[in-house]
């Protein structure tokens, strides 16, 4: 079977992820090179806690459980980054009123920059 042609402005790459390989198109290759790294921090820090807890990966684990417990650790972190930053835009927006209220409604008298005499 032939492979479908690329879309306009992409080009086919293709990825591995847990020994398992799959051909994707891509308009931004150093931003899946990064998505990519972080799935496998993500698979490597379950191993480890894996190993941490039960010495090992639990055998009744199949490999779609595990895929689906990688994109939930995922998900979770997004929706935490997504929580972190809602918070501060709002901390943004309430310092931002308050400096608001305390600028006068009504300009000051201006000031003239020289003396009387000019000096």
């Amino acid at each position: 079977m032939k492979p479908p042609a690329p879309l306009p402005g992409t080009r086919p790459v293709t990825v591995t992820v847990q020994g398992r390989s799959l051909q994707v198109q891509t308009d931004e290759p150093e931003t899946l090179a990064a998505a990519l790294r972080i799935l496998e921090n993500t698979f490597q820090d379950m191993d480890s806690q894996c190993q941490l807890r039960w010495g090992s990966v639990p055998k009744g684990l199949d490999t779609p459980s595990w895929y689906l417990l990688g994109a939930l650790n995922l998900a979770h972190r997004v929706a935490r980054l997504e929580q972190e930053a809602n918070q501060q835009t709002h901390n943004l927006e309430q310092t931002l009123s308050k400096l608001l209220n305390d600028v006068p409604d009504e300009p000051s008298a201006p000031v003239p920059l020289l003396d009387e005499d000019g000096d």
